[in-house]
């Protein structure tokens, strides 16, 4: 059974009425599927009735919105665009911005499994090593993983202040703006910031192992001050840049952990930079979203003084300690929450069919009355998720959209 005669398909339309609090008791599914349809395209595992289709074309066949918030930076780009992954940089044609290296030296080296980046500065070499190659492609991710961190040393600070300090941020609103109106009204198109919610953010999450980096904040707090000065000037360039766009909402951090982005942390560092894109963006009517897909239950305060709209990914209980009516009882009508569906539900090896049909009611029940309310798998549907049950969710959660 497909959706896709239903009478209302403006789904940017449903997805802001969602943001705004507007309620009409109706639920709405945007679906995260990119990961899942990558993976068992490259694998040639996807079912015959959707073989030849488009992921947009798929969505459009199951009756859902696109969803359109993490860009595929593997695959909608050229391979230029990711070799500065390690600092933390992309660049993509949908972004609106081009972060400018020209006036760094840099050598790319590839091989059959990742590519490697030693960049050259007056200090010393900087180098960086990605995931790539057929297995990362098969795996249906977007983002290459780091397996070379650029950090290593304090000295390296030095180094990569030298280098960002030679990057430009390039405004091209235009490049976003096109994205926008290919999307058209199947979705919302979020315009992309970063993933780093500013600049001691993207040191901890691309730049730094993870325990060294608490390490580096104790030892020598003002050379990571130093390096997140230098980059808080790159982070006002592409909020500049986003400001220029005709989007509605953009992205600007992700991946949050109360054990990792430990609320004191996030507090002092976050915390100011996400109340500062609020603002902005605020004062040009723009939504603010970002990801808040880990162990949220330490951060919940700290998010509700973030200035954020939409909490994008929501995965409670049983993956995480929050359930749904937790998270619904604690945003109230003030943030909006994408998600709901816990990517572990679609699996068959975490739950049974009758399992997951009762956690599909449980989940509807306490997501009543539906406002502020997008439904969506968070994650992210797993590449192992049988086809069926994501038609399943489709067809149920369609029945949420019937006339009251």
């Amino acid at each position: 059974m497909s959706n896709s005669d239903s009478v209302d398909t403006n789904y940017r339309a449903q997805m802001l009425a969602k943001i705004k609090g507007e309620n009409d008791g109706k639920a709405l599914f945007i679906p995260r599927l990119d990961i899942w349809y990558n993976a068992n395209k490259a694998q040639q595992t996807l079912p015959e009735e959707i073989s030849k289709l488009s992921l947009l074309e798929l969505t459009r066949h199951l009756g859902v919105g696109f969803h359109s918030v993490i860009p595929d930076f593997v695959r909608t780009g050229n391979e230029e665009d990711i070799f500065h992954r390690g600092l933390g940089f992309y660049n993509n044609p949908d972004f609106p911005y081009h972060v400018d290296f020209s006036a760094v030296d840099y050598l790319v080296e590839r091989s059959d499994s990742d590519f490697k980046v030693t960049y050259r500065t007056s200090l010393g070499d900087v180098t960086t090593r990605m995931e790539y190659g057929a297995v990362f492609a098969r795996s249906g991710m977007s983002i290459p993983g780091i397996l070379e961190h650029a950090a290593k040393t304090e000295e390296d600070y030095a180094r990569l202040a030298e280098i960002y300090s030679k990057i430009k941020i390039i405004p091209r609103p235009e490049r976003y703006n096109a994205y926008r109106d290919r999307v058209g009204e199947s979705g919302l198109a979020i315009c992309f910031i970063s993933l780093a919610c500013g600049p001691v953010c993207h040191i901890q999450r691309d730049l730094r192992r993870m325990d060294e980096f608490f390490f580096d904040m104790n030892d020598f707090p003002e050379t990571v001050a130093m390096l997140a000065d230098v980059l808080g000037g790159l982070y006002d360039q592409m909020i500049a840049a986003a400001l220029m766009t005709a989007a509605e909402t953009v992205i600007f951090g992700a991946n949050y952990d109360d054990m990792i982005t430990v609320p004191p942390l996030f507090r002092e560092h976050f915390l100011p930079w996400l109340q500062k894109v609020g603002d902005a963006m605020h004062a040009k009517g723009k939504f603010v979203l970002t990801h808040t897909d880990g162990e949220n239950a330490l951060l919940m305060k700290l998010y509700t003084d973030a200035r954020f709209d939409v909490a994008d990914s929501i995965t409670p209980a049983p993956m995480t300690k929050l359930s749904l009516a937790e998270y619904r009882k604690q945003f109230g009508d003030k943030v909006t929450i994408w998600g709901g569906i816990p990517s572990i539900a679609m699996l068959e090896s975490t739950m049974d069919e009758n399992s997951f049909r009762s956690f599909v009611e449980l989940t509807i029940e306490e997501a009543r009355p539906f406002n502020n309310l997008i439904f969506s798998v968070a994650d992210t549907c797993p590449p192992q998720a049988p086809f069926h049950r994501i038609k399943y969710l489709t067809e149920r959660l369609a029945k949420e959209r019937e006339d009251l």
